[in-house]
């Protein structure tokens, strides 16, 4: 008697595709000749760029939609044949995994590099991204290069648009916590990525010290504040520190400022003298930072808005801020910095005062509501939250003879203080771009460490 022959009924199935492209910013200067267009894991780009800082940045989707676990071969952009247009990947690399029924997601950006002094003649251009996978059975593929923090950074966190967040609420009253997106009130309205919440994943190790990161900011630079000499040490470099020795004239709210009693407000808020606490971080900066480490930072710039809510800003005269207003009575913040005389630059900058002797700040107000703090609310929580008194750059307001600066106070939320009070100093850095990693994924036992020489 002759058996059956059977044969095999292969139920496995390979589907990566690009299920979505969606733009996340785009500055006025772009035109988009053609809509995005995806094939399979190819998708394609057609735009036009006018002047230099000119960007678009797409969100792409890949899903799995298959039943076999799958890894990225390799990834193939096309050649820009101009140094002039910069076409960047982030957010995925070479040997990162796509298991079976899950997506990711990673961004695309396309922009004319403002360091160029000379315009080319054309900065039209279809580009091509493809993205090739292949089954994943346990190989290991190993990236070309070192990633990027930048990379780091949005490959491990589920990116999401903040268009949903109530400021007046505490992100432990919200729950909100992760790594949000917005390209409102920001620099150019280009796209910028912050941490809100209690978030454990966004510690860095750098020059012998911890940090945490705010941001990805609008150049893609990213901004970092100091944490201290081990993960868990919340420290700040002057304990107990004062953001000026004097208090009685609107001068005294700058981080910089000019000649108290003066008649105008150009005289009163000119760059010209230091504040107390400028000192103390660029002291600390001279010992720490700028013989080995100086290469690595951006010059991106730190804000300290003196723009007014009410007042003339003058001598004695009472006086509201920008930020008083922005989160105080609207619970609205921005990132942008109102006038380029309060974004302390270095002299090498291309933008701001130019006025800082080395590029180190704080955080300002607004980046503390963003992460989740709210005026006179307390905020347990939040990775913001010290337990400490510290300062931020941003003045709050001059009434009844005193100069008050925003900080954070023991319970994490935002107060205003006199500035002759006491209050710690926690540096503010932002490193460059492109920098690369060694290794880590953001938390405390395992941070991002940054990749020197």
């Amino acid at each position: 008697m002759e058996h059956p022959v059977y044969s095999p009924i292969i139920q496995s199935n390979w589907s990566v595709v690009f299920t979505n492209i969606q733009e996340v910013s785009k500055s006025s200067g772009v035109t988009i000749n053609n809509p995005p267009t995806a094939s399979g894991t190819t998708a394609t780009f057609d735009v036009s760029l006018e002047s230099p800082g000119d960007s678009i940045e797409y969100q792409i989707t890949v899903a799995n939609q298959g039943t076999l676990d799958a890894i990225i071969e390799n990834i193939e952009t096309t050649e820009t044949e101009n140094s002039a247009l910069l076409f960047e990947v982030s957010g995925i690399n070479k040997g990162d995994k796509l298991a079976k029924s899950t997506q990711a997601t990673f961004n695309i950006k396309i922009s004319y590099d403002s360091s160029i002094t000379s315009q080319p003649e054309e900065l039209n251009k279809t580009l091509t991204i493809n993205i090739t996978y292949v089954q994943d059975i346990g190989q290991v593929i190993e990236p070309d290069i070192e990633p990027t923090l930048v990379n780091a950074i949005l490959r491990d966190n589920e990116k999401q648009a903040d268009t949903s967040i109530d400021f007046s609420q505490t992100s432990e009253e919200d729950g909100t916590k992760g790594l949000y997106y917005t390209s409102t009130n920001t620099e150019d309205n280009k796209t910028t990525y912050y941490f809100r919440g209690a978030v454990e994943n966004n510690y860095v190790s750098f020059a012998g010290y911890y940090w945490r990161i705010i941001r990805i900011n609008e150049d893609s630079s990213i901004r970092l504040i100091y944490q201290g000499t081990t993960p868990t040490a919340t420290e700040s470099v002057a304990t107990i520190g004062v953001f000026n020795e004097e208090y009685n004239d609107n001068a005294y709210i700058g981080y910089m400022y000019g000649t108290p009693g003066s008649s105008t407000y150009k005289e009163t808020h000119a760059n010209v003298n230091d504040s107390t606490i400028k000192g103390v971080l660029d002291s600390w900066y001279e010992e720490n930072l700028l013989d080995n480490y100086a290469t690595y930072l951006a010059d991106s710039g730190f804000c300290g808005d003196r723009s007014m809510a009410s007042g003339t800003g003058i001598a004695e005269t009472t006086t509201y801020y920008g930020a008083y207003n922005r989160l105080y009575t609207n619970k609205t913040p921005q990132f942008a910095c109102p006038q380029s005389n309060d974004l302390y630059t270095t002299a090498s900058s291309t933008k701001g005062n130019k006025e800082l002797d080395y590029p180190i700040g704080l955080i300002t107000a607004d980046e503390v509501a963003y992460a989740g703090g709210v005026i006179n609310k307390s905020n347990d929580s939040y990775y913001l939250n010290t337990g400490n008194y510290y300062w931020t750059m941003s003045p709050g307001y001059f009434v009844g003879s005193n100069a008050s600066e925003w900080y954070v106070r023991l319970g994490g939320d935002l107060a205003g203080c006199r500035v002759i009070y006491g209050g710690g100093s926690r540096p503010v850095i932002n490193l460059k771009s492109g920098i690369e990693i060694t290794g880590g994924d953001g938390i405390s036992s395992n941070p991002y460490v940054i990749k020197t020489n």
